[in-house]
């Protein structure tokens, strides 16, 4: 086991500002960081965790949470604009092979089983996590939104994706806590 990989994971994603806020004019000073965004997304699975009966496994949910964007420590964070440029099938791939050499190099191969779980949204622990990758994104968009930013586009595709999203949650308590913390 490598922990070293997992700080150095860490390190560089506290230092890599998320791409699309500084595509829509917001100054690196203030662009939120690739690990602000995990920490807020692990902060709404806590929530929910702190509010939800044994309907999910929770150990999974806030650790989908935590590496969901480890791979951005390789690849950077890649924005929405040039997915559709290079595709959604060649995004995975290669965050998928990141992912495996992560978990293979720190000696945690269950992290790559939670990214592929994650990646497939299948599970109600990976439908809640993007869920809450999509509610923090939200957040900070609004946050900007009251500053003149013009992330009016981020806004709109956060809300429609979190609402269908939302469809794939079965246990409404957990819709409710989350519809909640979109305020």
């Amino acid at each position: 086991m490598d922990t070293k990989v997992v700080t150095e994971t860490i390190r560089i994603l506290k230092n890599i500002p998320r791409t699309g806020w500084l595509q829509r004019g917001i100054p690196p000073s203030i662009a939120e960081t690739v690990a602000e965004h995990t920490f807020e997304v692990s902060s709404i699975l806590a929530t929910v965790v702190m509010h939800t009966g044994n309907s999910l496994d929770k150990k999974k949910l806030l650790l989908m949470g935590i590496i969901h964007d480890w791979g951005e420590s390789v690849a950077g964070d890649i924005p929405r604009s040039l997915t559709r440029k290079i595709g959604k099938e060649t995004k995975k791939v290669t965050e998928k092979r990141i992912m495996q050499e992560l978990s293979t190099i720190s000696g945690f191969p269950e992290l790559f089983k939670l990214f592929e779980e994650y990646e497939e949204q299948r599970t109600q622990e990976s439908i809640v996590t993007k869920a809450a990758d999509l509610i923090a994104t939200l957040r900070q968009a609004l946050e900007y939104a009251e500053m003149n930013y013009r992330v009016v586009d981020i806004i709109e595709s956060c809300q429609k994706e979190l609402e269908e999203v939302f469809k794939g949650i079965e246990d409404e308590s957990i819709i409710n806590i989350l519809r909640n913390l979109t305020r």
